[in-house]
């Protein structure tokens, strides 16, 4: 739909829509001038949350915007709580009570009559709130005294409930200051309640911190101390018994064995690999040896002079040391290069006599052959070492830790009960700390005192009004609107299109049949715009008749989808309106399910009696066939009503041989069938048909069985002549 459609719809229910704003801006009005004059004051205060202490070292602000918002809030609903709003209605009561004469709020007539009046006596009343206010507590239900006492703070509106209710509460922008605005219909009531809510707050707050002092959260730190002392003992008890059965995991003592025993397996295959590579590097050194001669004197040259002794056996027991060390030690390693260099000096001046190169590659042979004995001795005990401890962790690894963790789990337990137990404390600690750190009265100071109000509040009448009768257009337009958005009634020719893909014949509008027939509109000469909707159903009809004039065949199937579419309506006015073209027409009720044009014209002929004595040889009209209505030159055969098809109450009727005569008498033959999604009747009639309508109305939704009937005619192929909506509002008929 365009939006021209929904203009459309918007001025046809312009009434409607102007009526529902107009009252709108009567109740308006009324309820302004019942409204009670009230008079308003603000008191403001600054908060302190966003003043700025501290700057960071990149001169950035120390300001977290979010914690401050989360301060204004909270500052807020403690405002409005029930403590600081309650001890404010009590302080008002208790003034009222005291000092009748000054009294904020005198009670009325009616009120003073009232039955919780009556029960409050004013002295307890009075001493009840004087014990509320000093002891700082709110008054309950569980006394049947202070329940009355409740009910008296709604009489007089001091509950908190009518207070908050006139209290706003809020930041001005995104600053440090707080408005507060209360309206009541005493000025001075007004001024008061703002100025004392900012005092309350803060007694509020005061009253916190002296439940929850430094002392206190120094009494709670030590609790926490003693706590976390009291876990540090079970966690130290609880390493030494892992350490006492074995494993800091008793629980799984055996496969960590089992993967100690792996380790050391590797580490004792490499330690041997390196004793086959000593054994066989002595062994050539041996062989080269004695290829020299020298082979009978393995050990080191007694001969040699006592400095080189001593530099060969310190370089002994530093190759020794490295081999302990597993030969990754780059300073031993450096210490025994040097000392081989300096041996190898002073074997050389030692043995400059002989000044043999033979007698020096025989002296070489020797210290390496030393040196790898040192090699071998090493590599021997860490095999031994570590043969020893793959022993002792294998007996580890089959013995099963029975009952090893039953005292850890004890131990465990406890541990768990007396962290939860300092989480606990922890979190008062927090809480009280917190409070200290975070008290609001610091720097909570008012900076704009209420002023009683000269004269009351704006009611800001005309704007109200306006507003009221504006929200009411939008809101009964958008109704509309939307009612007829989520409409799916085919309402429009445009939408019938779009739901049924089939050919329409013609468009008949919406005109009144409850005190005019459709014969009378087609019949008559209408004149004037009061008879718009009837001139334009009777051209619509004469379109329709065009189609007809034109068409060379005279049998026509009126039917369609849905009960109630307006068949009768399109039959009736078609046959008025070819009767008008002088032609002769013939009505033929056959919906068996629903006879009302039989019921209407209440024909002496039906066509069950007059199909079985038919004589076929003869002119039909010398055998008083049909019956003749009231318009000149329109006939009907009508039907008796029940549950039957065409081909069972007809059995014994020629149909073809019958409507062959028939187009003998008559210009042309119109035929009324049931409705498709309910009965098989117009399809059994469709065979005898020469063109086929489906009337379908506008006021009716397109549904699932719908689609079904259209899909039978859709395979009419050429007797399908189309479709007629019926019933469309004029206003609708061009969309």
């Amino acid at each position: 739909m365009d939006l021209i459609y929904f203009f459309k719809v918007l001025f046809r229910r312009k009434w409607i829509i102007l009526i529902l704003s107009f009252l709108s801006v009567i109740a308006a009005f009324i309820f302004l001038l019942n409204k009670k004059e009230l008079y308003v004051s603000q008191a403001q205060y600054s908060t302190g949350f966003t003043a700025e202490k501290v700057r960071l070292v990149d001169g950035s602000s120390g300001i977290d915007i979010y914690t401050a918002d989360v301060k204004f809030n909270n500052a807020i609903e403690t405002f409005k709580s029930p403590k600081v709003i309650n001890t404010i209605g009590y302080k008002l009561l208790l003034h009222d009570l005291t000092n009748p004469a000054k009294a904020y709020r005198v009670l009325s007539k009616n009120q003073k009559g009232s039955d919780i009046f009556k029960a409050v006596n004013k002295d307890t009343a009075i001493k009840i709130l004087q014990e509320a206010i000093t002891k700082n507590k709110l008054l309950n239900s569980e006394t049947d005294q202070e329940k009355i006492l409740i009910e008296f703070f709604k009489l007089y509106g001091y509950d908190f409930e009518s207070l908050k209710s006139f209290l706003v509460i809020e930041r001005v922008g995104r600053t440090d200051y707080l408005n507060i605005t209360f309206w009541s219909e005493n000025p001075n009531l007004s001024a008061l309640i703002v100025n004392a809510l900012g005092q309350e707050f803060l007694n509020y707050y005061k009253n916190l911190s002296s439940q929850r002092t430094e002392e206190n959260a120094e009494g709670i730190k030590k609790m926490v101390t003693a706590q976390q002392d009291r876990i540090d003992s079970l966690g130290k008890r609880l390493y030494n018994e892992k350490v006492k059965q074995g494993s800091i995991d008793p629980v799984s003592l055996s496969t960590s064995a089992m993967e100690t025993v792996k380790e050391l397996e590797t580490r004792l295959a490499e330690e041997k690999s390196k004793q086959n590579e000593h054994l066989n590097r002595k062994k050539y050194l041996t062989e080269r040896l004695n290829i020299l001669g020298g082979g009978s004197a393995v050990s080191v040259n007694t001969g040699s002079n006592d400095e080189v002794i001593r530099l060969t056996n310190k370089k002994n027991d530093l190759v020794a040391e490295l081999a302990r060390k597993g030969g990754n030690d780059p300073v031993l390693q450096k210490q025994i290069s040097d000392l081989r260099a300096e041996i190898n000096a002073k074997s050389g001046s030692s043995s400059g006599k002989s000044n043999s190169g033979k007698n020096k590659e025989v002296d070489d042979l020797k210290m390496q052959i030393s040196e790898e004995d040192a090699l071998l001795n090493a590599a021997n005990s860490t095999i031994a070492d570590y043969t020893s401890r793959i022993r002792k962790y294998t007996g580890m690894a089959n013995s099963a830790p029975i009952g090893s963790d039953v005292t850890i789990e004890g131990i465990k337990s406890k541990l768990d009960i007396e962290n939860a137990q300092l989480g606990i404390v922890m979190e008062k600690y927090s809480q009280a700390e917190g409070l200290v750190k975070d008290d609001p009265t610091t720097n909570f100071i008012q900076t704009g005192i209420g002023q009683p109000a000269l004269g009351p509040e704006s009611k800001k009448t005309m704007l109200t009004m306006a507003l009221s009768g504006m929200s009411m257009f939008f809101l009964t337009s958008v109704i509309f609107l939307l009612i007829e958005i989520f409409d799916t009634r085919v309402k429009t020719p445009t939408l019938f299109k779009k739901q049924v893909k089939l050919n329409v014949a013609n468009i008949l509008n919406n005109v009144p049949l409850k005190k005019t027939s459709e014969q009378e509109i087609v019949m008559n000469d209408f004149e004037g715009r009061k008879f718009s909707r009837e001139i334009l159903f009777k051209n619509n009809v004469r379109k329709l008749r065009h189609e007809l004039l034109k068409s060379p065949h005279k049998i026509f199937l009126i039917t369609s989808t849905q009960k109630k579419s307006g068949k009768t309506t399109v039959i009736e006015a078609l046959a008025a309106s070819l009767v008008l073209s002088k032609k002769k027409v013939l009505i033929i009720d056959l919906n068996f399910g629903n006879n009302t044009i039989t019921q209407k014209h209440n024909p002496e002929n039906l066509i069950q009696e007059v199909a079985s004595s038919i004589n076929y040889n003869q002119p039909l009209k010398e055998q008083k066939i049909w019956s003749n209505t009231s318009q000149e030159g329109l006939s009907l055969i009508g039907c008796k009503e029940g549950n039957f098809t065409p081909s069972e109450a007809l059995y014994n009727l020629d149909m073809n041989a019958f409507l062959k005569l028939l187009k003998d008498e008559f210009d042309f033959i119109l035929i009324e069938g049931a409705a498709l999604n309910d009965y098989a009747d117009s399809q059994e009639l469709a065979s005898f048909a020469e063109e086929v309508f489906t009337v379908f109305s506008a006021s009716s939704s397109i549904s699932h069985a719908d689609d079904k009937s259209i899909k039978f005619i859709a395979t009419l192929g050429e007797k399908n002549k189309g479709t007629i909506l019926n019933n469309v509002l004029k206003e609708n008929i061009n969309f």
